[in-house]
Protein backbone atom coordinates (compact mmCIF):
# COMPACT_ATOMS: atom_id res chain seq x y z
CA UNK A 1 0.00 0.00 0.00
CA UNK A 2 1.33 3.22 -0.88
CA UNK A 3 1.51 6.16 1.70
CA UNK A 4 1.26 9.49 0.76
CA UNK A 5 4.16 11.55 0.21
CA UNK A 6 4.59 15.46 -0.21
CA UNK A 7 6.87 16.96 -1.51
CA UNK A 8 8.01 20.59 0.54
CA UNK A 9 11.29 21.47 -1.33
CA UNK A 10 13.97 19.91 -3.69
CA UNK A 11 17.12 21.08 -4.57
CA UNK A 12 20.51 20.08 -6.24
CA UNK A 13 23.31 20.06 -4.35
CA UNK A 14 26.49 18.97 -6.73
CA UNK A 15 25.26 15.57 -8.95
CA UNK A 16 22.85 14.62 -5.83
CA UNK A 17 19.24 15.64 -5.50
CA UNK A 18 18.04 16.54 -1.92
CA UNK A 19 14.12 15.98 -1.61
CA UNK A 20 12.17 17.18 1.72
CA UNK A 21 9.08 16.22 2.49
CA UNK A 22 6.62 14.75 4.18
CA UNK A 23 5.25 11.33 4.66
CA UNK A 24 1.65 10.17 5.88
CA UNK A 25 1.13 6.96 6.77
CA UNK A 26 -1.95 4.98 5.98
CA UNK A 27 -1.15 0.95 7.34
CA UNK A 28 1.52 -0.48 9.42
CA UNK A 29 3.42 -0.74 6.55
CA UNK A 30 4.03 0.89 3.13
CA UNK A 31 6.08 2.82 0.58
CA UNK A 32 6.57 6.11 -1.29
CA UNK A 33 7.70 6.55 -4.56
CA UNK A 34 10.10 9.13 -4.34
CA UNK A 35 10.77 10.52 -8.26
CA UNK A 36 14.76 9.55 -7.64
CA UNK A 37 16.36 6.93 -9.96
CA UNK A 38 18.54 6.12 -7.18
CA UNK A 39 18.39 6.77 -3.68
CA UNK A 40 21.87 7.05 -1.34
CA UNK A 41 20.27 8.34 2.24
CA UNK A 42 17.60 8.68 3.83
CA UNK A 43 16.92 11.32 7.17
CA UNK A 44 13.79 11.57 9.00
CA UNK A 45 11.85 13.45 12.11
CA UNK A 46 8.37 12.63 13.81
CA UNK A 47 5.64 15.05 13.19
CA UNK A 48 3.34 12.38 15.05
CA UNK A 49 3.93 9.48 15.77
CA UNK A 50 2.12 6.63 18.06
CA UNK A 51 5.17 4.24 18.04
CA UNK A 52 8.22 5.67 16.52
CA UNK A 53 10.34 3.26 18.14
CA UNK A 54 9.30 1.01 15.70
CA UNK A 55 9.82 2.53 12.30
CA UNK A 56 12.36 1.80 9.83
CA UNK A 57 13.11 2.79 6.49
CA UNK A 58 14.43 0.94 3.48
CA UNK A 59 15.71 2.50 0.07
CA UNK A 60 15.47 1.51 -3.11
CA UNK A 61 12.89 -1.26 -2.16
CA UNK A 62 9.27 -1.58 -1.33
CA UNK A 63 7.60 -2.82 1.72
CA UNK A 64 7.30 -6.46 0.29
CA UNK A 65 10.98 -6.22 -0.16
CA UNK A 66 10.92 -6.04 -3.85
CA UNK A 67 13.84 -3.74 -5.13
CA UNK A 68 12.62 -0.62 -6.85
CA UNK A 69 15.19 2.45 -7.62
CA UNK A 70 13.50 5.39 -5.92
CA UNK A 71 11.09 3.53 -3.81
CA UNK A 72 11.61 4.27 0.23
CA UNK A 73 9.87 1.39 2.35
CA UNK A 74 8.81 2.55 5.90
CA UNK A 75 7.43 0.03 8.28
CA UNK A 76 6.77 -0.21 11.80
CA UNK A 77 4.34 2.77 11.89
CA UNK A 78 0.89 3.63 12.64
CA UNK A 79 -2.07 4.87 10.10
CA UNK A 80 -1.85 8.46 10.10
CA UNK A 81 1.81 8.55 11.38
CA UNK A 82 3.35 11.57 9.79
CA UNK A 83 6.88 12.41 9.87
CA UNK A 84 9.18 15.10 8.03
CA UNK A 85 11.57 12.95 5.24
CA UNK A 86 14.93 14.10 3.27
CA UNK A 87 15.96 11.53 0.60
CA UNK A 88 19.50 11.98 -0.80
CA UNK A 89 20.01 10.10 -4.77
CA UNK A 90 20.16 11.46 -8.13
Amino acid sequence: MAFTWTITKQTVFGDERIIHGTVTADGTAGYVSTGLSNLYSVGFAPISMTSMIDAGFKINTLDSGTATAGALAVTGVTSGDEMYVTVYGV
